[in-house]
C-alpha cells in the first residue's frame, strides 16, 4: 500500500467515526474531509478514491451538500508569510465582568458596521512600517469572559503597536494580553507534518514506545467521564 493509498484509508476511518456522532453519512463525511484538505480535487478524482463508477455520483453528493448549507463556500489557504504578513497574533481581552465585553462588543460591532459601509469586507489597519489584518473576532463565555482577536501582521512590532494603541491604550479596565504564533502542529483540522518533524528532531522524541503510550493515553481518555 502506498502513501497516498494508506492516507486515503485512515481518511476512510476518520470520516466513520465522525459519521457516527454527526448528521452527515460517511460517504459525505470522507468527501467533505478530502475537499477540505484540498478544494482542488476534481471529481473525477473523487470517484476513485470513494471507488464510485464516475464522477456525476460525486456532484450528486456535493450539490445536496450545497442545497444543505454543508458546503457554504470554497476559497483558498494564503501562504501570508510569501505575502509579506510573517505574524501570526492572537490578542486576548478579558474583562472582569460580562458588562465590560458587552461594551467593547457594542464598539466592535459599529465599527464594523462603519467599516463595511464605507470601506469593505476585510479590516485592514495602517501602521507606521507595515499593517495588521483582521482574521477572526471572537466573543467568548465561559469560565473566562473575553474577546480573541487573532490576525497576520506585517512584523511583530507592528502587531505590538496595533495591540497598544488600539486596545490598550483605548480599554484601560480590560486585561490585554498579545501571543505570537510561532509554529502550529494542528493547521486547520490537519497535523502539520514539516511541523511535527521539526519539533520530533527539537524534542530528540523517540520513534517507538512513548509514541505507543501517548495514543493509548488519548484512546483511554474517551472512556472517562
Amino acid at each position: 500500500m502506498n502513501n497516498e493509498d494508506l492516507n486515503q484509508e485512515r481518511f476512510k476511518k476518520i470520516a466513520q467515526l465522525l459519521s457516527e456522532v454527526s448528521n452527515l453519512k460517511e460517504t459525505d463525511m470522507h468527501i467533505l474531509l478530502t475537499l477540505l484538505k484540498n478544494s482542488k480535487v476534481t471529481n473525477s478524482e473523487l470517484a476513485d478514491i470513494l471507488d464510485f463508477k464516475d464522477g456525476n455520483s460525486v456532484t450528486y453528493h456535493t450539490r445536496n451538500m450545497q442545497k444543505e448549507g454543508l458546503i457554504d463556500k470554497y476559497t483558498i489557504i494564503p501562504n501570508w508569510k510569501r505575502a509579506g504578513l510573517s505574524t501570526e497574533f492572537i490578542i486576548l481581552a478579558e474583562a472582569e465582568n460580562e458588562e465590560q465585553l458587552l461594551q467593547i462588543e457594542k464598539e466592535h460591532v459599529l465599527m464594523a458596521d462603519e467599516y463595511l459601509s464605507n470601506i469593505g469586507e476585510i479590516v485592514v489597519t495602517p501602521t507606521i512600517s507595515g499593517c495588521v489584518i483582521l482574521q477572526n473576532v471572537y466573543h467568548c463565555f465561559g469560565d473566562k469572559t473575553m474577546a480573541v482577536i487573532s490576525g497576520r501582521a506585517t512584523s511583530d512590532q507592528d502587531a505590538a503597536v496595533y495591540c497598544k494603541n488600539y486596545l490598550v491604550n483605548r480599554y484601560p479596565d480590560i486585561k490585554i494580553s498579545m501571543l505570537l504564533n510561532k509554529y502550529k502542529t494542528v493547521d486547520e483540522f490537519f497535523i502539520d507534518k514539516n511541523a511535527v518533524s521539526k519539533l520530533k528532531e527539537l524534542f530528540q522524541v523517540p520513534a517507538t514506545k512513548e509514541v505507543t503510550d501517548t495514543l493509548e493515553n488519548l484512546k483511554s481518555m474517551s472512556s472517562e467521564d
